[in-house]
């Protein structure tokens, strides 16, 4: 492969990945794009993979409401911190349900990994 077709392959790659960046700022804009990006591969492989997830949110929000519609949809118990603006729970996820969360009004922002036997790995 020549010097001027690897450069070509490169910026081809470069200019996709671009797209592929802006696409998930528009669908997914509160969501970090690495969890984006992992959930589409390990979808791939797994039907719902686990995921603890880190969700900030707006303070001053009713918490036992927001307790309850976690319990009732994923049926784990979040834990609250930070003065009830941040959530942790783990749950099966999948890009439906996380693109549910991130239109949440009160939710600010979105961090998550995989959870493994060793627990969650990338906060």
């Amino acid at each position: 492969m020549s010097t001027t077709t690897t450069s070509a392959t490169i910026q081809e790659v470069v200019d996709k990945f671009n797209t592929l960046d802006d696409a998930l700022k528009a669908a997914f804009p509160k969501v970090d794009p690495r969890l984006v990006v992992g959930l589409i591969i390990r979808e791939k492989t797994e039907k719902r993979p686990i995921y603890t997830l880190e969700t900030v949110i707006k303070p001053g929000q009713k918490i036992d409401s927001i307790r309850n519609d976690i319990l009732n949809v994923t049926g784990m118990a979040p834990g609250f911190y930070l003065q009830n603006t941040k959530i942790i729970v783990t749950h099966a996820l999948d890009l439906e349900l996380l693109k549910r969360i991130n239109d949440l009004d009160y939710v600010v922002s979105i961090k998550g990994s995989p959870y493994s036997a060793g627990g969650s790995s990338d906060f």
